[in-house]
């Protein structure tokens, strides 16, 4: 009798924690653009927490020097985002981060990563007189990091950054 209910107290304990882990899992596609950039969806899930929905909200100021704006949802939560932003030339990955006011980051590849707990910035090259730029930056911010995400930060800042250059007026 004893035994009995012990096997079913254990069959009601594991449906009861299979159940809360199913929450754990991510119900969601990643899209493989992101705002206009081709971004392999495994590098933007593992910045990602689980979830059932993800949505991407894309906005730009209206300001003289617009900056572009990259929101991913997860479950209408900001899981996720990007913040582009014309720089002039010469500027590096750490000083737009603190322009950005990212502070306390590390330089990587020499500069052209800037490495932060939450967030990090990148620039890349891109001339637009209408701008008075002749650079880019990307900063991104991971609103719940599992873990050390620093050089999953840097992976997917490197593929969207690129990607993203091509959909930039430069050379204008």
């Amino acid at each position: 009798m004893i035994r009995g209910r012990t096997t079913g107290a254990l069959v009601t304990l594991t449906v009861l924690v299979l159940a809360g882990c199913s929450g754990e899992e991510k119900n969601y596609a990643v899209p493989e653009k992101l705002c206009g950039a081709q971004v392999s969806p495994e590098l933007t899930e593992n910045l990602l927490p689980s979830g059932d929905e993800i949505r991407v909200v894309e906005e730009e100021s209206n300001t003289s020097s617009p900056h572009q704006f990259c929101r991913i949802l997860v479950d209408d939560k900001v899981e996720l985002s990007t913040e582009g932003a014309w720089q002039p030339a010469g500027t590096t990955a750490k000083e737009a981060a603190e322009k950005s006011l990212v502070f306390g980051t590390q330089a990587t590849e020499g500069g052209k990563f800037a490495i932060g707990e939450r967030r990090a910035v990148t620039v890349v090259d891109c001339k637009n007189s209408k701008y008075k730029a002749e650079r880019f930056s990307v900063e991104l911010e991971v609103n719940q990091p599992e873990g050390e995400v620093g050089e999953k930060m840097q992976s997917f800042l490197s593929a969207f950054s690129e990607s993203y250059l091509k959909t930039l007026p430069c050379g204008s």
